[in-house]
C-alpha cells in the first residue's frame, strides 16, 4: 500500500458567508464543466452544417471533451496539491473561459476537436480542485450539507443540457452555447482569487507518478473508446478495446497500491463507505446516466412526441429530482446511510426499470408522474453515494478520495450513455419491430446495474457514517 498521506493543510477558519459564496463559485464551476458535455447534443446538426460534415462525425466533439476529462482529472490531486488549489482552480477556471470563447468562433471540425480537447483539459482541473477547496474549508459538522449541495449540478446539468442547447442555437446560434461561458468564468475567476484561501502546501512534494499516469490514461482512453465505438457499431474490435481498457486500469491499480509515491493514493478503499461506493456505487451510476440519454429518444423515436413536447415532459424528471433535494438530508439523518442506500437502490432499479411500461398510448400524466418518482430516486441514490464517499475520510486524505470518485464518475456516467445506445442496439434485435420496443427493452438490463449498489450496502455496517450525517447511532 501507499505511504502515509501529507499532513492535512491548515486552513484558516472562514466566515459562514464566505463559506456560502465558495460554494455558490464551485457548484457553479460544477454544473458548467458538466453542462458542457452535453449542450451541444441537439446543436449537432447545425454546427455539423457549418463544418461541412455530419452530426455522427462532430459527436467526436462530445467524446473528445468527455475522454480528456477522464484522462485528466486522476492528476488534478498531485497538481493541486504541488502548486496550491487556489492557484490551479483559478488558473482552470481562466482557461475553460478562453476555451469556451474559442470554441464558439472554431471553424472546423479539426480546430473545434482541439478545443474541446483543451476545455476539456481545464475542465478535468477546475471540477475535483474546487470539490477539494470545498471539502478542506468546510468545518466538519457542516460537512454533510456542503456535499449534498455539490450533488445538485451532476444531476440537473445532463438533463437541462440539450433542451437548453437546443434553444439556443434556434434563437441564438450554436456559437452562444459557449459565448454564455465566458461571462460566467470572468466572474469565477475574480472569485477565485477573492474568495478562495491559500491553502498551506506539504513541505517536501511528491514526485509525479509518469508510470501511473500513463498506464491509467490508456485505461480511460481504451474503456471510454471502446464503449463509444460499441454502442455506435457493436463490434468484436469495440469489445476487444474496452476489455483492454478494462486490463490497464486493473494494472494502474496494482502499480499505485505498490510504488512508495503513486499518482493517486489508494488507502481510501480500506474505508468501507467509500469502497462501496467507489464500487458498487460506480455500476450503478451506469444505470441511472442511462435515463437522461434514453428517455428523450423514446419519447421522440418510439412514442411519436416533437421535440419541444419531449423536453416539456422531461422537466417532470427535472422536478423530481429538486423534489427529493430538500428532504434527503432529514432521511438520512433519521434512518441512517445503510438504510436509505437499500432503499434507494431498489427505488432506483424501480425508476429505471419501469421505462419500459412506457407505451404507445400510456396517457402523458401517467408518463410524467413515472418521471417525477424516477427524478426522485436518482436525486436520492445520487445523494446518498455522493455524500457517503467522503462521510469517513480524513481531511489530510481528501484530495486523493476527490480524484479517484470523480474519475469514477466520469467513466461511469460516459459508460452510461455508451451502454445505453449498446442496450438499443440489443433491444432492436429481441423486439418486435415497433419503434419503441428498442428503447423500452434497453431500460431492463441498465436497471439491474443498480442492484448492485444494493449488495455493497447490504455488506456496510448498520452505523456507517451516522456520525457523518448527525444521527446518534441505533443501539
Amino acid at each position: 500500500m501507499s505511504t502515509t498521506a501529507p499532513a492535512s493543510p491548515e486552513t484558516p477558519s472562514l466566515s459562514p458567508l464566505r463559506l456560502r459564496l465558495i460554494m455558490a463559485l464551485v457548484t457553479g464551476a460544477l454544473f458548467m464543466e458538466i453542462l458542457d458535455a452535453s449542450i451541444i447534443i441537439t446543436a449537432l446538426p447545425r454546427m455539423a452544417r457549418n463544418f461541412g460534415t455530419s452530426a455522427v462525425g462532430l459527436n467526436i466533439g462530445v467524446t473528445a471533451y468527455i475522454l480528456t476529462l477522464g484522462i485528466l482529472i486522476p492528476a488534478s490531486g498531485w497538481v493541486a496539491e504541488r502548486f496550491g488549489a487556489r492557484r490551479i482552480f483559478a488558473i482552470a477556471i481562466g482557461l475553460f473561459t478562453l476555451a469556451s470563447a474559442l470554441c464558439g468562433q472554431a471553424s472546423s471540425l479539426t480546430e473545434f476537436v482541439a478545443l474541446r480537447v483543451f476545455q476539456g483539459a481545464a475542465g478535468a482541473m477546475m471540477v475535483p480542485v474546487g470539490q477539494v477547496i470545498v471539502l478542506t474549508c468546510t468545518p466538519r459538522d457542516k460537512l454533510m450539507v456542503a456535499m449534498s449541495n455539490l450533488i445538485w449540478p451532476a444531476l440537473i446539468a445532463p438533463v437541462v443540457g440539450p433542451p437548453v442547447g437546443g434553444f439556443i442555437t434556434e434563437h441564438l446560434g450554436w456559437s452562444w452555447i459557449f459565448y454564455l461561458n465566458v461571462p460566467l468564468g470572468l466572474i469565477g475567476l475574480v472569485g477565485a482569487w477573492a474568495l478562495v484561501p491559500e491553502s498551506a502546501r506539504p513541505a517536501e512534494s511528491r514526485r509525479f507518478d509518469w508510470a501511473g499516469f500513463a498506464i491509467t490514461a490508456l485505461g480511460t482512453f481504451g474503456l471510454l473508446a471502446g464503449l463509444e465505438l460499441m454502442g455506435a457499431t457493436g463490434s468484436l474490435a469495440a469489445l476487444a478495446l474496452v476489455a483492454l481498457g478494462l486490463a490497464f486500469l486493473v494494472l494502474a491499480l496494482r502499480h499505485m497500491a505498490r510504488v512508495p509515491t503513486p499518482m493517486v493514493r489508494l488507502d481510501n478503499f480500506a474505508i468501507p463507505t467509500f469502497r462501496a461506493t467507489i464500487r458498487g456505487g460506480s455500476l450503478s451510476r451506469i444505470g441511472v446516466a442511462a435515463a437522461p440519454f434514453l428517455v428523450p429518444l423514446l419519447l421522440q423515436v418510439g412514442l411519436g412526441y416533437s421535440p419541444s413536447e419531449a423536453g416539456l415532459i422531461l422537466i417532470a424528471l427535472f422536478a423530481g429530482n429538486l423534489a427529493m433535494k430538500s428532504v434527503t438530508t432529514p432521511v438520512l439523518r433519521t434512518f441512517g446511510y445503510r438504510r436509505v442506500l437499500i432503499g434507494s437502490s431498489l427505488a432506483s432499479f424501480a425508476g429505471i426499470a419501469g421505462g419500459a411500461l412506457l407505451a404507445p398510448g400510456t396517457p402523458v400524466t401517467l408518463i410524467c408522474a413515472f418521471l417525477f418518482f424516477s427524478g426522485m430516486t436518482r436525486s436520492m441514490h445520487f445523494t446518498t453515494l455522493g455524500t457517503m464517499a467522503f462521510s469517513d475520510i480524513p481531511k489530510p486524505q481528501m484530495s486523493d478520495a476527490t480524484s479517484l470518485f470523480n474519475t469514477s464518475i466520469q467513466l461511469m456516467m460516459a459508460s452510461g450513455i455508451a451502454l445505453s445506445a449498446l442496450a438499443v442496439k440489443l433491444g432492436d434485435a429481441l423486439g418486435t419491430g415497433a419503434p419503441d420496443m428498442p428503447y423500452r427493452l434497453a431500460f431492463l438490463p441498465l436497471s439491474l446495474l443498480c442492484l448492485a449498489t444494493l449488495i455493497e450496502a447490504l455488506r456496510l455496517p448498520r452505523d456507517a457514517g451516522d456520525s457523518f450525517v448527525g444521527r446518534k447511532s441505533q443501539a
